[in-house]
């Protein structure tokens, strides 16, 4: 007779061992329950999927999408641009937004008003909008309330262009699911409504200010103030100050500036609601020029270095130092009072969820759709002139700019990215970072090892229909 592996052997002694020592009622519940969780973490864990994206479904179905939706460019004549700007700041008792461990926060005092602000241009064939918000990000609940209200104004939703300032010490009551709550407050359906009023009410005064104007590209440098955050290094920075100058030929004059520094200065648990550093540059770009407006750029991965640490001396610094550096570039911006419009909304087909559980594990994605939710994402695109703006729902590196640049300065022209488009996808970082065990890569990086190169590649794509 065949012996019993030794090893086996023993595991099947001390398996008749312990069902003697409990009833056979209390093995089969112990067994039962193991079975359970077995079948629990089965489902809720999953390992990570590093396929090439240019191998998966998805990206081949957002190809699609961009084939479908090329840019709608008109030449055009006369350039005619107006602006606005309208208070959008809530009751004090609201909650803030920005940061997950406030768990809702309500702010006790206003630093100063949080506001939206819209330019509207427009050349005689087509018309298109930027509207900013001093807000974390646009919502993706105003985002969604703000496409009924475009009709009325006589737009289409490709030819509106959001942003945000990314300040992370402005207003919430937007937050849906528990993620949602933890990061910006429960959403507050009167306040949505109101806000979403507030930035019709801006759009149609920017609109209905239109005047002959004219519109130029410039730079800026602040090295000094935006640290890479996530690798410590000097390099992976993107240290330029990307603005629009815009003069009505009545004479006055407005700034649409981006920087790539997280407006993170203030203290993440002091109840006070402010605009942090944009709010300092804008207000100070206003003391030249007539009307100033901030976007947030390249954000990810990009620190602000705060002079005076985490106080508002700290915000006045680089908002005033920001403010140096745009107005000494404003005399030499080379200005056309023509301008190409072009516009449109690439929908983004995203991969399934991979919340990070460990190096190579993730959440399975329906507890992260339970958790965030999921909502639809897209790249947004604004052709102004030798100048096309990209917009993303996420906090897109800095890291990645230079690929687009140089797809830009081919094809003759500048290229703006801004993040916080309407939706929000998390940090899209380079894929070579993917195994650090950092915020922007563990905690933020919501759908897997391929983002970086997945957005950057149908970024450029979306790039060269311009040319």
């Amino acid at each position: 007779m065949k012996k019993t592996h030794r090893p086996v052997a023993l595991i099947f002694h001390i398996f008749v061992a312990l069902k003697k020592l409990i009833s056979s009622k209390l093995f089969l519940l112990a067994l039962c329950c193991l079975l359970i969780l077995w079948l629990i973490q089965a489902c809720m864990v999953q390992p990570i999927d590093h396929t090439p994206f240019q191998q998966s479904d998805y990206y081949q179905h957002t190809l699609q999408e961009l084939e479908n939706s090329p840019p709608l460019i008109e030449e055009g004549g006369e350039l005619q641009v107006g602006w606005s700007k309208v208070n959008i700041t809530p009751p004090v008792g609201t909650p803030m937004a920005g940061y997950g461990k406030r768990k809702g926060l309500r702010y006790e005092e206003v630093h100063d008003s949080v506001w939206v602000r819209s330019f509207a241009f427009d050349n005689g064939q087509t018309q298109a909008v930027v509207v900013t918000l001093d807000m974390l990000l646009a919502p993706m609940s105003i985002t969604a309330a703000l496409e009924q209200e475009y009709a009325a104004l006589g737009l289409k939703p490709e030819q509106v262009y959001l942003t945000a300032t990314h300040t992370h010490t402005s207003f919430g009551g937007w937050g849906q699911k528990l993620v949602g709550w933890l990061m910006a407050g429960n959403q507050d359906e009167e306040l949505v409504r109101k806000t979403t009023a507030r930035i019709v009410e801006s759009i149609r005064k920017a609109q209905q200010n239109k005047q002959p104007a004219r519109v130029g590209y410039g730079i800026a440098y602040a090295p000094e103030l935006v640290r890479n955050r996530l690798t410590g290094a000097m390099s992976g920075r993107d240290t330029t100050l990307r603005f629009l100058k815009i003069e009505q030929t009545a004479g006055s004059t407005a700034v649409l500036a981006t920087f790539a520094a997280h407006p993170t200065i203030l203290p993440s648990m002091d109840p006070v609601l402010s605009r942090d550093y944009p709010g300092e540059l804008v207000d100070q770009l206003e003391e030249t020029v007539d009307f100033a407006a901030f976007a947030a750029g390249a954000v990810g991965s990009q620190a602000v270095e705060a002079p005076y640490g985490n106080t508002f001396e700290s915000t006045q610094a680089v908002g005033r130092r920001l403010a140096d550096a745009i107005e000494a570039e404003l005399a030499a911006v080379q200005l056309s009072d023509t301008a190409t419009i072009g516009f449109t909304r690439v929908p983004l087909e995203l991969p399934d969820p991979e919340w990070r559980l460990s190096t190579t594990y993730s959440f399975a994605p329906f507890l992260f759709n339970g958790l965030f939710g999921s909502y639809p994402a897209y790249i947004s695109s604004l052709q102004l002139g030798e100048t096309i703006l990209l917009g993303v729902p996420a906090d897109y590196s800095g890291e990645l700019l230079p690929v687009l640049e140089k797809q830009a300065s081919q094809q003759g022209q500048q290229v703006i990215v801004t993040s916080f488009n309407g939706g929000y996808v998390g940090y899209i970082t380079p894929d070579k970072h993917y195994p650090l065990k950092k915020y922007e890569t563990r905690d933020m990086n919501f759908y897997g090892p391929q983002s970086g190169g997945y957005f950057t590649d149908i970024l450029l794509r979306l790039l060269r229909l311009y040319r």
